[in-house]
């Protein structure tokens, strides 16, 4: 286990203030996240379905491969394509409201739309250079989507950010934090396969919990940052 550092949560932290930021807002968290997953990644695969690489991941649609049989597979997995990076950006920023205990909308996850250009460009780049990271060994893979993990939450922030610039941050920002990441995906790992387990049924709530989780561990990182 990798140490505390001063000013930064632990996992189990992290995930307490997840759950308070998801207090009486656990029905619109779900509604969020289930749509995201409906218009981004429900038949984009040819199970389907998540698996925890893809939650580790989250970016990487295309690193997986629909089916190739079925044109409706590859029209989906198109249409993922292609507003794949504005919902990204737009459920990381209902998020990072909910962490920063600022009114959130269900509305809020069609933001990154206003933004289209940019984070579509973000989305294409992570996916390529995760993938491209993928080729020479899953870890290595594994490793460069966690350093990209910030990147939406950054344009949220400072939407005149370039993507390539986004991810150059989230870079900088999780030097010396990638194990802490992993650590807290960790304390996740038994929701996520109770969720493989009950078909996606555990996923319902597994998925709102981390993402808030995931919100508050990137403001820990913003506030001990600096341009």
């Amino acid at each position: 286990m990798t140490e505390v550092l001063k000013g930064y949560r632990d996992p189990v932290q992290l995930k307490i203030a997840a759950k308070e930021n998801l207090d009486g807002k656990w029905l619109v968290a779900i509604a969020v996240t289930l749509v995201a997953w409906l218009l981004v990644e429900a038949f984009t695969y040819k199970n389907g379905g998540n698996t925890s690489f893809r939650l580790v991941m989250e970016n990487g649609n295309l690193v997986r491969a629909a089916n190739p049989n079925s044109s409706t597979n590859n029209l989906m997995s198109l249409v993922s394509f292609i507003i794949g990076g504005p919902i990204y950006y737009g459920v990381a920023g209902y998020f990072l409201k909910l962490a920063r205990r600022i009114p959130a909308e269900f509305t809020d996850m069609f933001s990154g739309f206003s933004l289209f250009k940019t984070n579509f460009v973000l989305n294409f780049f992570i996916i390529l250079f995760t993938a491209l990271w993928t080729l020479l060994l899953i870890v290595p893979g594994i490793i460069a989507s966690i350093k990209y993990s910030m990147a939406y939450y950054i344009v949220n922030d400072d939407p005149g950010t370039g993507a390539l610039e986004a991810i150059r941050r989230s870079k900088e920002m999780m030097d010396g934090h990638k194990m802490r990441f992993f650590e807290m995906w960790l304390g996740f790992l038994g929701w996520f396969i109770l969720g493989i387990v009950t078909f996606g049924l555990g996923m319902i709530y597994a998925i709102p919990y981390y993402r808030a989780a995931k919100a508050n561990f990137y403001l820990d990182l913003k506030e001990n940052y600096s341009v």
